[in-house]
């Protein structure tokens, strides 16, 4: 009876260190997913020099992954603007730099947890 219990207790607590283990590595996987993004969206600004379309479609293309992102641009003049989802870009024809924010959310699904976590970098 005793090997019986033993066998239980061993076969439970075998399953919840693989169920916590795929957990954690699906939660950094959100997690490199998101900051890949991040990069993407700041070489794709470098490269087409900072165009209203690409900047729009950086932030469309944030929505549909789940992610939020804002940029908010500087000017050579020292102004700034701030496009997200709700203000989106018209004209950047002096933009300097861009500072991108990407906020997204990670889950734990086993144990119930889910947070909120943001990513930013630097376009120049």
């Amino acid at each position: 009876m005793p090997v019986i219990i033993k066998s239980f207790v061993g076969v439970f607590f075998f399953s919840l260190v693989v169920f916590l283990g795929i957990g954690i590595v699906n939660y950094q996987t959100d997690v490199n997913r998101a900051a890949g993004y991040k990069q993407d969206v700041i070489e794709e600004l470098q490269n087409s020099n900072f165009a209203p379309n690409v900047l729009n479609a950086c932030i469309q293309n944030g929505t549909n992954h789940n992610y939020e992102v804002c940029i908010d641009v500087s000017s050579g003049d020292g102004s700034h603007n701030t496009y997200t989802q709700s203000a989106l870009a018209a004209d950047t024809s002096d933009v300097t730099a861009a500072y991108v924010t990407v906020n997204y959310k990670s889950r734990l699904p086993f144990l119930g947890i889910e947070t909120s976590n943001c990513l930013r970098g630097f376009a120049k």
